[in-house]
């Protein structure tokens, strides 16, 4: 009875580590907070990419990035693939009055000149807010929510209303984090599964040959 219930220990340590195994293998790394970086500069640097352009930055005129009248530029990075594009995953920064320079902003559908910003598979999500926190990122302040001036970040000369956005791992929703659906992923964590169980079942053969030479002597 003695060798059994070594046997029958070794089965539930071996059942045990399997299972916090595939555990760990399932969960992987814990989710970062979104990285995004965003500042106003002359040129953007490696990495980032221009999202809109200002004219000044204090009580300024607004111009798409593809513009080049204003020198202004709202560079972004600090994510993986930063891009402008208003197609697929992204979200709307803010809307223009005009295609060109000269332009005022609005937060929602007042003005059809749309500057997106975008970041591969990742979440994005901005908004005008009265603050950029949790893990958003201040691109400009405005002086309204319609037909607004805009101005930088930097705290001088600032407006109440900021332009935030975020990208990255999922938000939020009442503490707990959204897990998203990664095609693929689950096979290489069946495998390597696997192979622990096969250890496992090699360990307990091992150990019930041993076992059984003991209790026959």
């Amino acid at each position: 009875m003695r060798w059994g219930a070594v046997f029958a220990a070794l089965l539930v340590a071996v059942v045990a580590s399997a299972l916090c195994v595939y555990w760990v293998l399932s969960t992987g790394p814990a989710s970062s907070a979104g990285g995004l970086a965003c500042s106003v500069k002359a040129s953007c640097g490696v990495g980032e990419v221009a999202v809109f352009r200002m004219s000044s930055t204090s009580n300024a005129h607004a111009a798409a990035a593809g513009d080049p009248t204003y020198t202004n530029l709202v560079c972004c990075g600090g994510v993986t693939l930063p891009g402008t594009s208003c197609s697929g995953t992204h979200d709307t920064v803010l809307r223009l009055s005009a295609i060109d320079d000269n332009a005022h902003v609005a937060s929602g559908g007042t003005y059809s000149t749309e500057i997106c910003l975008s970041a591969g598979t990742a979440v994005v999500d901005c908004m005008f807010a009265s603050s950029c926190t949790g893990g958003y990122a201040c691109l400009a302040t405005a002086s309204a929510t319609n037909n607004a001036h805009v101005a930088d970040c930097n705290g001088v000369d600032d407006y109440a209303t900021k332009v935030c956005c975020y990208a990255g791992d999922p938000l939020p929703v009442g503490g707990i984090a959204e897990l998203p659906e990664v095609s693929g992923s689950s096979e290489p964590n069946y495998m390597a599964l696997a192979g622990v169980v096969a250890a496992a079942l090699v360990a307990l053969s091992a150990g019930a040959w041993y076992a059984r030479r003991r209790w026959n002597r």
